[in-house]
């Protein structure tokens, strides 16, 4: 399996992606650069990096794995671990891991990871953009005076077009101001009352702040998953779906990178919510506890 391709693909919605005992992908921002030395402008980039001590498996990459493939999450989480597994035997025997679209591994005496990125730009508003290099045209020292008039008649016209359009002299910056902004603002009476608004109920923003805190409160830290998706509308559908089932406390819990998570329920401990999960295993084996705290 090419479990890089998956990688990949996340990288480019996602700020990290763990893959489970074996480290993390990081995204590094960057803006938009100029180099001096070379005269070029670079355009913004998101790169990756590489930690290896963030193992804990949080259940996108196998997401990803299983709606991707169309099979079960305990199918893909055992993919997912058959190429962890390859790739650790491969840098046991050989000095590098090439990974394309991601970048290359290699192993230093002491046994530690080394990750070199193949410089692939996952930032998606900059998809397509390469670096440009400058050219400088300089500016004559002198102008010439045809074009010192063309300039002069330029701005004739509108001097003239503000006194003809007030009945009075009028402050010439304005009217200037107003044709550079391709709008005129329209005189308007001010002895004219403004008009009464429509009086219409207004829902308290204090009770709407009540309720959200209300719901918020029950979302605990220890989450029964039954999926992540892409879109809210795609989160929206499986919330009322499930509830059609039953399941009235399934909600959306929350939105990590680009995908929408909605949980069975939510548990103050881990015990309780792994219990949970032995219960209705049977019937949705693609479910997992996702911990906030770990």
């Amino acid at each position: 399996m090419n479990l890089e391709k998956y990688i990949s693909t996340l990288l480019y919605h996602q700020d990290c992606v763990v893959v489970p005992e074996f480290g993390a992908f990081i995204a590094q921002k960057s803006n938009a650069g100029y180099r001096s030395e070379t005269s070029v402008f670079t355009p913004p980039s998101k790169q990756i990096a590489f930690n290896p001590s963030l193992i804990k498996n949080d259940g996108l990459l196998i997401q990803e794995l299983a709606q991707t493939e169309g099979i079960s999450f305990d199918k893909a989480k055992e993919k997912l671990e058959n190429s962890v597994q390859f790739w650790k035997s491969h840098l046991n025997v050989n000095p590098t891991l090439v990974l394309p679209e991601l970048g290359t591994f290699t192993k230093d005496e002491n046994g530690l990871l080394n990750f070199t990125p193949s410089g692939e730009n996952f930032l998606l508003d900059s998809f397509g953009l390469e670096s440009i290099r400058v050219r400088y045209i300089l500016p004559s020292e002198r102008q010439s005076s045809s074009t010192i008039w063309w300039k002069a008649a330029a701005v004739i016209p509108i001097l003239l077009g503000g006194f003809l359009y007030f009945g009075k002299p009028q402050p010439v910056t304005d009217f200037v101001n107003q044709q550079w902004s391709g709008f005129v603002t329209p005189l308007v009476n001010p002895n004219l009352k403004a008009a009464t608004a429509v009086a219409s109920p207004i829902e308290s923003i204090e009770t709407k702040a009540e309720t959200f805190k209300s719901e918020a409160a029950v979302i605990h830290d220890y989450q029964v998953i039954s999926g992540a998706f892409r879109k809210a509308e795609e989160a929206d559908n499986q919330v009322s779906k499930l509830r059609s089932k039953g399941f009235e406390n399934v909600k959306m819990t929350q939105k990590k990178g680009n995908f929408y998570f909605v949980a069975f329920e939510t548990f103050p401990t881990k015990e309780e919510a792994l219990e949970y999960r032995n219960t209705i295993k049977e019937e949705f084996p693609e479910t997992w506890v996702l911990s906030l705290k770990e």
